[in-house]
C-alpha cells in the first residue's frame, strides 16, 4: 500500500512538469494576433513585456486594457523603432503604463510577454500591424510557471539594464 501511495504521489508531482501546454503558431497561416489577443484579455495581475517596437492598435488597447483592470503592465522597447511615425509607446505611456525605452546603444530584439507569472508569449513575430499580413514569424504561447519565472526576471534585467544611476 505504501508503495502504491508513493508512486501515485510521484506521478501526480512529476505530472505538473509535463501539464504544461505549448501552443505553437506561425503566420501568416495562423491567427497569431488573435492568439495574443485572448492570452493579453485574461491578463489580471500583470503583463511584462520586452518587445521590438509596437504599431498594432489592437495589442496596445489590450495593454490599455489590462492596466485598466489593475494589471501591472510594463513594455521595453528599441530606441530606433520607439522613434518611428507608427510606434504606439506614447499612447501606452499616457495610459500609465510603465515605457521603458533602451538606448540606442542596446539594441532591443526581443519578442516576449510574461503574463500573470504563468503566461509566456514569445517568438519572432513582431508586434507590428503588417506582421500577420506579411511576416513568416513564429509564436509560442505556453502556460509553464518555470519557463514564465524565468522570462519575468529577464524582463526585470532589461528594464533595470539601463536605467540612468
Amino acid at each position: 500500500m505504501k508503495t502504491f501511495f508513493f508512486t501515485l504521489w510521484f506521478l501526480l508531482s512529476i505530472s505538473t512538469v509535463w501539464a504544461c501546454e505549448v501552443q505553437p503558431l506561425f503566420s501568416p497561416y495562423d491567427k497569431v494576433d488573435e492568439a495574443i489577443h485572448a492570452q493579453l484579455a485574461l491578463a489580471s495581475k500583470s503583463v511584462h513585456c520586452s518587445l521590438y517596437g509596437i504599431t498594432n492598435q489592437r495589442l496596445a488597447s489590450d495593454l490599455i486594457a489590462a492596466k485598466q483592470r489593475g494589471a501591472e503592465v510594463g513594455v521595453g522597447l528599441d530606441k530606433m523603432q520607439a522613434a518611428g511615425k507608427s510606434d504606439l509607446h506614447a499612447k501606452l505611456e499616457a495610459a500609465g503604463i510603465l515605457v521603458e525605452i533602451k538606448p540606442v546603444n542596446v539594441l532591443e530584439h526581443n519578442k516576449f510577454c510574461a503574463i500573470d507569472g504563468s503566461i509566456v508569449i514569445m517568438g519572432s513575430w513582431n508586434w507590428s500591424s503588417s506582421a500577420q499580413k506579411q511576416d513568416n514569424s513564429d509564436v509560442i504561447i505556453t502556460d509553464c510557471p518555470k519557463v514564465a519565472q524565468a522570462f519575468e526576471a529577464a524582463y526585470q534585467r532589461i528594464i533595470e539594464r539601463d536605467k540612468p544611476q
